[in-house]
């Protein structure tokens, strides 16, 4: 019982926490969309600091009209079939660019979360390893979307948690072991970065195959916005596969999947789960994601990462903090206990900042604090009040 999850565990622990986030009003608020980071609560204005859209393409009016043109020229929201039998021509259209655009073979999907579910069971199963099913070893820390497979894929192979980042372990589990598969974030949602060129060592010295969930690296780093491990490795090679949100810098809809020529395309979507069901991404998000490729293909996509290093920087100076100078635009504010977290969010809301209180199951047990998410569309004057207001709950 339990070997690989406990939800009840998970349940007991988090539940106290998230209901007293609730009662402080800071979860599930209900906030028109005013613009740039800016939304509107019963007539009173406060900025998110906890968008995901790090380049502020969210909003962005090509992206928008993007959407719209492709619902008028297909004139249909859905194709309510499975893309395994029929698909639109915007579909191959969508991930044609997408594949041009990175140097890679990519499928798209309805979420990251999705492409996790279709792709972690087959490499347990030893698809993408020579039909040799491998050891699996997550990190401790990788994203929930990943651990939550883990009892699947324990039906096919062993399944190991290696402590986050630590290479040590996974090269023991290297030489024990003929092949070896690692599950780990590229960027961690709650802020630092797999150790990529390690990792590429000892694919060169062990075959090691490597899945990264790129959710938060996708646009923010390298050239056309390839990400942080596409960036890093130079390209994806034999012996990785990296999956995406098209959501979070992107600012489209939807999740993909990135691999090398080795791999056919053909099979995943014949036995990919969620890939092979009716769950596209809709005609809308597929416009929005070809308008966000011509964006990411263009200069405009050099200057949008300028300016989110900028607000990174100055994030950093304003307020000093463990993972400055890491040039990305997740920050972790450490609290004294959940309690605080929760009441310093509520403090920050009334002077017109949200951010997000993060407890376990979250972040670690008795590691609570305060994420925070940098976007280039802020504004100097308002990152300078929220620093001090920040200041003000500590």
């Amino acid at each position: 019982m339990n070997s690989y999850s406990n939800i009840k565990k998970i349940f007991s622990a988090g539940e106290p926490f998230w209901e007293s986030t609730q009662e402080a009003g800071m979860s599930g608020i209900v906030a028109e969309n005013i613009g740039s980071g800016v939304m509107e609560i019963v007539g009173k204005r406060f900025i998110n600091m906890c968008s995901y859209s790090y380049l502020g393409l969210d909003s962005n009016p090509n992206i928008l009209e993007g959407s719209l043109s492709a619902l008028r020229s297909t004139r249909v929201l859905n194709s309510s079939t499975s893309r395994v039998r029929i698909k639109l021509p915007l579909l191959e259209e969508a991930e044609a660019s997408l594949s041009e655009l990175f140097s890679v073979n990519a499928l798209t999907t309805s979420s990251c979360a999705s492409a996790a579910s279709a792709m972690l069971p087959l490499l347990a199963a030893g698809f993408f390893t020579g039909n040799e099913p491998p050891v699996m070893v997550f990190d401790r820390s990788a994203h929930f979307c990943l651990n939550l497979l883990k009892p699947i894929c324990a039906d096919e192979t062993q399944v190991l948690t290696a402590p986050h980042n630590d290479l040590n372990f996974l090269e023991d589990c290297c030489k024990r072991n003929s092949r070896v598969a690692y599950v780990a974030d590229g960027v961690y949602s709650t802020g630092g970065v797999a150790k990529i060129k390690d990792l590429m060592g000892l694919q060169d010295k062990y075959g090691l195959f490597v899945f990264y969930d790129e959710a938060h690296g996708l646009s923010i780093k390298g050239r056309n916005g390839r990400g942080v491990v596409l960036e890093e490795m130079g390209g994806v090679n034999a012996h990785t596969m990296i999956i995406a949100s098209l959501n979070k810098g992107f600012g489209a809809s939807g999740g993909v999947i990135f691999f090398d020529d080795t791999i056919k395309s053909s099979s995943l979507l014949r036995f990919g789960g969620p890939l092979s069901w009716s769950q596209r991404i809709n005609t809308a998000g597929l416009g929005a994601i070809l308008a966000s490729v011509r964006i990411h293909a263009s200069n405009e996509i050099n200057i949008l990462q300028n300016k989110l290093a900028e607000k990174i920087a100055r994030f950093d100076e304003l307020m000093p903090n463990a993972a400055l100078g890491d040039g990305l635009p997740i920050r972790l504010i450490p609290m004294v206990d959940e309690r605080h977290a929760i009441s310093a969010a509520a403090e920050l809301m009334r002077q017109g900042f949200y951010t997000s209180p993060l407890f376990y199951p979250i972040v670690a047990k008795n590691a609570p604090g305060l994420r925070i998410m940098l976007r280039a569309n802020l504004q100097d004057a308002d990152l300078v009040r929220f620093c001090t207001a920040v200041k003000s709950v500590l």
